[in-house]
């Protein structure tokens, strides 16, 4: 199961589900929460830094998303993972919807981000992350094309407590 948390309710998801795994996408001036009895092998701590030009954010975004397969890749599906961002909306969202393609490839890109939508109806995967995922997955753009025809999602300014994505792991 995926978990996708904002930042300001990340701890309080963790004592209650204590998910196996953890990422966290984090700004640079956001301190990251902790979470006791988490080994540091099974926690993913990635900072947005403010990058100053287009080859510099390119190059971040790229290397984020390989961190994130990386990191999903030694994940044998036992436990829960959760996901946490800053708002639980974007980033949060498009590390979960990485994590699902890489657990269910002969899904589509399009069902699968449906499954995202319907536990996350606020859930506006960044689309940089997700093209690099996409890329690297040779997912031949189909990633990228399931978020680029999403509706807009709800009005949501920061996600609810949690969304639950079960996968097929």
């Amino acid at each position: 199961m995926l978990i996708v948390s904002s930042l300001a309710g990340a701890a309080e998801v963790y004592a209650r589900r204590r998910p196996d795994r953890v990422i966290s996408l984090l700004s640079e001036e956001e301190a990251a929460p902790t979470f006791p009895g988490l080994d540091a092998d099974k926690r993913l701590l990635l900072y947005v830094d403010r990058e100053s030009c287009a080859a510099t954010i390119a190059r971040a975004a790229s290397a984020r998303a390989k961190e994130i397969i990386d990191f999903a890749g030694a994940w044998d599906g036992d436990g829960d993972i959760l996901i946490h961002c800053n708002r639980g909306v974007s980033r949060s969202t498009a590390a979960a919807f990485i994590v699902m393609c890489m657990k269910e490839p002969a899904t589509s890109e399009r069902e699968l981000m449906a499954r995202l939508r319907a536990a996350a109806p606020h859930a506006d995967p960044c689309p940089m992350l997700v093209s690099y995922a996409d890329e690297i997955l040779g997912r031949d753009g189909r990633m990228s094309d399931a978020v680029d025809d999403l509706p807009p999602p709800c009005g949501a300014d920061m996600a609810a407590p949690l969304a639950l994505v079960k996968i097929a792991a």
